[in-house]
């Protein structure tokens, strides 16, 4: 049974109250992994039947029994970052409201130095802040970042709110976080994403607003870019998006937004002639920072008001979210 399976198994499944860890069960473990600390579980209420209700209770609970001024194991065993895992894999299952309140409380734990059944804060500020900084490096790669499987906007974007308003960072420490964050809030799931002009190889210009479709796929991607044709490969084979396509519910744009031009052009036979394929003039979606493109390619899904339902999603969200139109 994999990790992952077994964090589902006991978060959504077991209803008898207790939330059971791959870390402390596994009788595989090795004799150096079992000297290691082992993380101090809590007890779900048993009124908490519903797996909804039970991520919601872990959200907040989760960290109840650890002790944020141990820093021993922050850094050179996977002990803190698997816990870490664990919790936000629980997230992804509770609301948007208790998913930002159980962050900025872990966030909050971590900087006072909470400590199980005291009011006593660290007393060794320097290593707290370590931690902190500890802590903030792993949200980042957990959240912010496309091959992550547990990327999630939202979530970061509770994460950078807490630091960009906690004095625990320096004003200085502040401002990458602060741009990061203007970065997130921008084409947020739920809201219209940004128009942008574009232009095609036969030199005709339009802009994202005048395309009409009840589905938009926008396809940020670099020719150049391995993982980006691995992805033009496997939107090619997805019957999902051929079939919505075909019935006319999903136009896909995909957006070469670098300077090179004719890299692009170069790379246009490899692309289907069902698909609006452009470039972005003068690369403004870039030097503008109209969308934000950490990395390449990323894939958003729009409706027909163009209002974002997928940000820099995977295929298979994009998918989930497109069977409405096969179905029609």
């Amino acid at each position: 049974m994999t990790h992952q399976t077994q964090v589902i198994l006991a978060v959504l499944y077991c209803l008898t109250g207790v939330f059971f860890s791959c870390q402390a069960g596994s009788a595989a473990t090795s004799s150096k992994a079992q000297e290691r600390r082992q993380f101090e579980l809590v007890t779900v209420p048993n009124q908490l039947e519903a797996p909804a209700e039970r991520a919601d209770w872990l959200a907040l609970h989760y960290w109840d029994r650890f002790d944020f001024t141990d820093t021993t194991d922050i850094r050179g065993t996977l002990f803190f970052e698997q816990a870490l895992s664990d919790y936000l894999y629980i997230l992804q299952h509770a609301s948007p409201e208790q998913q930002a309140e159980g962050l900025k409380a872990l966030l909050r734990k971590a900087e006072t130095g909470y400590r199980p059944n005291s009011t006593n804060t660290s007393t060794q500020p320097a290593l707290q802040k370590a931690f902190l900084n500890r802590l903030d490096e792993l949200l980042e790669e957990y959240l912010a970042f496309s091959y992550s499987p547990m990327q999630d906007n939202e979530m970061y974007i509770a994460v950078l709110e807490y630091i960009t308003q906690s004095t625990s960072w320096s004003e200085e420490e502040k401002i990458r976080p602060s741009i990061l964050l203007e970065l997130c809030l921008k084409n947020r799931k739920g809201t219209l994403a940004t128009d942008f002009d574009y232009a095609l190889a036969d030199g005709t210009m339009s802009h994202l607003y005048a395309l009409s479709s009840p589905y938009l796929i926008l396809f940020f991607y670099d020719p150049e870019c391995a993982h980006c044709q691995q992805q033009i490969d496997q939107m090619k084979q997805s019957t999902v998006l051929n079939e919505a396509l075909s019935k006319q519910e999903l136009h896909i744009l995909t957006i070469y937004p670098y300077a090179d031009v004719e890299a692009w052009r170069s790379s246009l036979t490899n692309l289907p002639s069902q698909w609006i394929n452009c470039y972005n003039p003068e690369s403004t979606i870039l030097s503008d920072e109209l969308y934000e493109l950490k990395i390449t390619p990323a894939l958003y899904l729009l409706d027909d008001q163009k209002r974002v339902l997928v940000r820099e999603g995977n295929l298979s969200e994009i998918e989930q979210a497109l069977i409405p139109a096969c179905e029609h």
